[in-house]
């Protein structure tokens, strides 16, 4: 069966589940009919570029953060939408976390050599990575290092952003800020809109005590996590990532970020850096 025919079966079959047609346990309800052709096709997601094209018609598109609705279906479009926004409980199979994990990797080599290589035309030198470019407010040295660890994660989140919309859709958060409310104990997330209101409002203090991991992965509702991921970019390759230690009156002070995330969210935490990825 051809790609265009399998478009009108999948569309068909989400009238009636909700979702795309399941095979062998690849495809979930919150896929769209086009990433279920990727998880399908992970060698050679090509396969599914005019299916892809078709489900941009159907389907509206979604930000990773905007807030989920659900509600009857009204036209087709809504259905496939609906799709990619409520999967709570599902879980992350091995296949598709590997998947996840490669194009996550995939984005932190693309990040590192791009930045390199306009920067300083190739791998810095030791003494370029430790080279003081400036010193910050608080009077502490900006390194060379610092400089291009921050460009490579803002480099390797526009990657992320654009692989994992196609491969999962509404499932996912980039750089998101979470907290544990101090009265109810309960794990919630603060939209960038919300972030920039209390800004705005001088009320920075609500700020105090979130985290923001670089990657989320999450079941459809952004407060039930499923794996988290960090992007770590040591200037040399022989140096191993390090998880950054909060500072002194930090509400989590002199502890490291992995195990932070891992007690506020109660998943796995991995760092993936240019050339392996690490606990």
């Amino acid at each position: 069966m051809n790609v265009l025919a399998r478009i009108g079966l999948l569309v068909g079959l989400s009238w009636g589940i909700g979702g795309c047609l399941l095979s062998d346990d690849v495809c979930t309800p919150v896929d769209t009919t086009y990433s279920c052709c990727v998880k399908q096709h992970l060698g050679d997601a090509s396969q599914c570029n005019t299916l892809e094209a078709e489900v941009r018609v159907l389907t509206p598109t979604v930000h990773p953060s905007t807030p989920r609705t659900h509600g009857p279906a009204v036209a087709v479009g809504t259905v496939v939408a609906a799709a990619t926004l409520s999967s709570d409980g599902e879980i992350f199979s091995g296949k598709l976390r590997a998947a996840v994990e490669k194009l996550l990797r995939e984005c932190a080599v693309q990040a590192h050599e791009a930045v390199n290589r306009r920067r300083i035309g190739g791998d810095p030198t030791r003494k370029q990575c430790e080279e003081i470019l400036k010193w910050d407010p608080n009077g502490k040295p900006v390194t060379r290092a610092m400089q291009l660890g921050e460009e490579k994660h803002a480099e390797a989140a526009l990657c992320a952003q654009a692989r994992l919309h196609a491969l999962i859709p509404g499932r996912f958060s980039l750089e998101q800020r979470y907290r544990v409310n101090p009265t109810t104990g309960q794990l919630e997330w603060i939209t960038p809109e919300q972030y920039q209101e209390l800004l705005r409002t001088n009320q920075s203090r609500f700020l105090k005590g979130t985290v923001k991991p670089d990657v989320v992965l999450h079941s459809g509702t952004p407060t039930k996590v499923q794996m988290i991921y960090d992007f770590k970019f040591p200037c040399l390759r022989e140096t191993l990532p390090k998880w950054t230690i909060y500072e002194e009156g930090h509400p989590y002070a002199f502890r490291n970020q992995g195990e932070v995330y891992k007690e506020i969210f109660k998943v796995k935490v991995r760092r993936i850096t240019p050339w392996e990825m690490f606990q």
